[in-house]
């Protein structure tokens, strides 16, 4: 019950932030209430110091999707309810919304090649399906 003249207090909506690192290895989409929020989410998870991320607020979830389930990694689906049309969902992912490209940080495709270029030299393919380094 609010007091008489008092507006009751909601919580700020869901939305979609862009983390990035000061290395850009590990670029990717957050969903938080808050700036600061997306940016310790992401530190958390990808193991970087606090200041060493930073997040944009790109837009705010639609009304069907403020729910507490939203928070962290969005989803594909997700993305694309928010009017996302994926350009690339492999690693690096890369994805356009309103009309701004948006691009993964890469390290997680080299690890992935890399990884792939040991399991062919013991005789077992590409497994993740990635592209042979270029020898220069």
């Amino acid at each position: 019950m609010t007091k008489a003249g008092s507006e009751e207090r909601l919580p700020r909506p869901f939305g979609l932030y862009w983390c990035s690192t000061d290395d850009h290895d590990e670029d990717w989409f957050m969903v938080a209430r808050f700036r600061h929020q997306a940016a310790r989410l992401f530190a958390g998870y990808e193991g970087y110091d606090n200041d060493m991320v930073t997040a944009r607020r790109v837009l705010t979830l639609p009304t069907a999707l403020q729910r507490p389930v939203s928070f962290g990694w969005p989803t594909r689906e997700l993305l694309e309810a928010c009017g996302a049309l994926i350009r690339r969902w492999e690693t690096p992912r890369v994805v356009e919304l309103a009309g701004r490209l948006y691009s993964e940080g890469m390290l997680e495709s080299l690890i992935l090649e890399r990884t792939d270029d040991q399991f062919e030299r013991l005789g077992r393919g590409r497994p993740n399906k990635t592209t042979r380094t270029k020898v220069s």
